[in-house]
């Protein structure tokens, strides 16, 4: 009965630490996740904050000009228009000449998010930094996915030599032999490699410098595409799970919006 007592005891002793830990690591993932994305928010917005919601370069101009003239006359008008202000003398059929998914992304907000609340001005200064933020939480995600045991065990060059060989390289060959922690359901370290990509990918100047305040170009929607189309497709590649081809289906919506939104889907197409 002693030893019972005592096993119990250690037991019990032992469940509140592992849930005690938790709650420390919890906290801490939870403030690094804040702390990281606001950051990433507030960089974005200096400009703004220092002149004002103002739409600053050329082609963020002229981005915001056809969007517009997308609100106000309507996307048949838009994809039939002939501006003749641009590429003087000749002129410029905008319909046939752009990737108009960054301002069907505006127009949409306009009309069914924010309605009167906010000029159709200020939400295309605002998308950059709004859009570069999603890129953000999305590179966390990527790097959560690539990061799970089931994942993370094997190596390309092992998976060449199965394919010289002409044999798929199987699923327990591809699973990490370390031991992960679960906690609140998620893997660790798969977690804090996501937050330290988010960490990265908020202050990376590439994509700084593609997605600042005013800044209404193509890549600032671009990019948050292409790792929702990274994500999804890696998502779905999972093993085990009976409705993945779902998330095949969104990936390929994702990489339409994408391909919509900017010519450099031809990165992804590679």
């Amino acid at each position: 009965m002693a030893e019972k007592k005592k096993k119990s005891a250690a037991t019990s002793s032992s469940g509140a630490s592992d849930s005690l830990l938790n709650m420390v690591w919890f906290g801490a993932v939870a403030y690094a996740l804040f702390l990281f994305l606001v950051n990433a928010y507030v960089i974005r917005l200096q400009a703004i904050e220092e002149y004002g919601p103002v739409i600053h370069e050329f082609d963020p101009y002229f981005n915001w000009r056809a969007t517009q003239y997308l609100y106000e006359n309507g996307y048949k008008k838009f994809f039939t228009w002939f501006d003749h202000k641009v590429w003087y003398p000749l002129g410029r059929p905008v319909g046939t000449t752009i990737y108009p998914g960054m301002q069907f992304t505006a127009v949409f907000l306009k009309n069914y998010v924010f309605g009167e609340s906010m000029t159709l001005n200020d939400i295309c200064c605002y998308i950059p930094a709004w859009f570069g933020v999603l890129a953000t939480i999305l590179v966390g995600c990527i790097a959560y996915e690539t990061s799970l045991s089931v994942n993370s065990g094997g190596t390309l060059i092992g998976v060449a030599v199965d394919a010289l060989k002409g044999q798929y390289t199987k699923s327990e060959d591809m699973t990490a032999k370390s031991v992960t922690r679960r906690l609140f359901g998620y893997e660790s370290p798969a977690v804090e490699c996501a937050i330290f990509a988010m960490g990265f990918m908020g202050i990376v100047p590439a994509h700084l410098m593609r997605s600042v305040g005013g800044g209404y170009d193509n890549e600032s929607v671009a990019v948050t595409a292409m790792t929702l189309t990274f994500y999804l497709w890696l998502r779905s590649l999972r093993n085990g799970e009976k409705y993945n081809y779902l998330l095949g289906i969104l990936a390929g919506v994702a990489y339409f919006y994408m391909a919509a939104a900017w010519g450099g889907y031809i990165f992804v197409l590679n």
